[in-house]
C-alpha cells in the first residue's frame, strides 16, 4: 500500500510543469493577453447601441481588436510558426478597414468595389486568429480562469467574423435581408457602415442558436449565410471541447 502510494506521488510530481523565469513571463504575458482580448469583445457588444449613432465606433474597435489581438495574444503565442501570417493579416485587415471607410465616404464606387477584398481580410484574419487561440488553449499546461477567458474570447471572435459576413452581405446582396427588421432610418442605404451594428447583433443572434428576424426566409444566400454562422459557432464549442478532453485522457494513461 505504501509502495502503491509513493508511486502515485512520483507520477504526479512527474507530471508538474515546471517553468523558466522566461517562459513564466511569457505565461503572464499570454493570459493577460487573453484578458485584453476578451475585454476589447466585451466592449464592442455593449458600445452596438452607441456605435449604430456613431459608426465610425465600431470600426474604430474593430481596429483596436486587431492590435489587440496580434501584440497582445499572438505576440506571446506558444505558437511559433504561423505567427508572420496573423501580423501580416492583422496589418492588412486595419489597412483595409481605413481605406473602406475613406472610399465610402469620398469615392463610393470605390468602397463598392472594396467591400468584398475587405470581408475576405477580416474574415480571413478572424479565423486563422480563431483556429490560433484553440490551438493555444489546447497546449496551456494547465486550465485556469485565464484559459477559460481565452476560450470565451474565440468564442466570440466566430460571432465578430459572422457581423463582418453580413455586412458584406447587405452591401452585395441586399434582398437577403427583411427590410422591416432593420433600423429605419438605415434600411435604404446604400453605404453599409450604418447598418453594421444591427448586422453584428444579428450575427451573435446567429451563433447562438437565438436566431435573427433580419434575413430573408425566402432568400437562398441569407440562409446559407446563418447556417454557416450558426455550425462555425456550434463546432468552435465541439472541437474545444474534444480537443481538451483528448489531451487530458492522454495525460491519464
Amino acid at each position: 500500500m505504501a509502495a502503491s502510494c509513493r508511486a502515485a506521488r512520483a507520477s504526479e510530481a512527474s507530471q508538474v510543469v515546471k517553468f523558466s523565469r522566461a517562459q513564466l513571463q511569457q505565461l503572464r504575458h499570454r493570459h493577460r493577453g487573453y484578458r485584453i482580448s476578451l475585454g476589447c469583445e466585451v466592449l464592442l457588444l455593449l458600445l452596438l447601441p452607441l456605435a449604430h449613432q456613431m459608426p465610425w465606433l465600431l470600426s474604430a474597435q474593430l481596429i483596436g481588436l486587431a492590435v489587440a489581438l496580434v501584440v497582445f495574444v499572438s505576440r506571446f503565442s506558444v505558437l511559433k510558426t504561423g505567427r508572420p501570417l496573423i501580423i501580416a493579416l492583422g496589418s492588412l485587415a486595419v489597412l483595409f478597414e481605413l481605406l473602406w471607410h475613406g472610399a465610402l465616404r469620398f469615392h463610393p464606387a470605390l468602397g463598392q468595389l472594396l467591400t468584398l477584398p475587405h470581408m475576405v481580410v477580416w474574415t480571413l484574419f478572424l479565423l486563422v486568429a480563431v483556429v490560433r487561440t484553440v490551438k493555444a488553449l489546447i497546449r496551456e499546461p494547465y486550465v485556469t480562469v485565464a484559459v477559460v477567458l481565452g476560450a470565451a474570447s474565440g468564442y466570440l471572435l466566430v460571432g465578430i467574423a459572422g457581423g463582418v459576413l453580413l455586412t458584406a452581405l447587405w452591401m452585395m446582396h441586399p434582398t437577403a435581408f427583411d427590410p422591416s427588421a432593420l433600423p429605419p432610418f438605415a434600411a435604404t442605404l446604400a453605404n453599409p457602415v450604418p447598418m453594421a451594428p444591427a448586422l453584428m447583433v444579428a450575427a451573435f443572434g446567429l451563433l447562438t442558436t437565438v436566431g435573427t428576424g433580419v434575413l430573408s426566409p425566402s432568400n437562398v444566400s441569407g440562409q446559407v449565410a446563418a447556417a454557416v454562422i450558426t455550425i462555425a459557432g456550434q463546432l468552435y464549442v465541439a472541437i474545444l471541447i474534444a480537443l481538451i478532453l483528448g489531451r487530458f485522457h492522454r495525460r491519464s494513461l
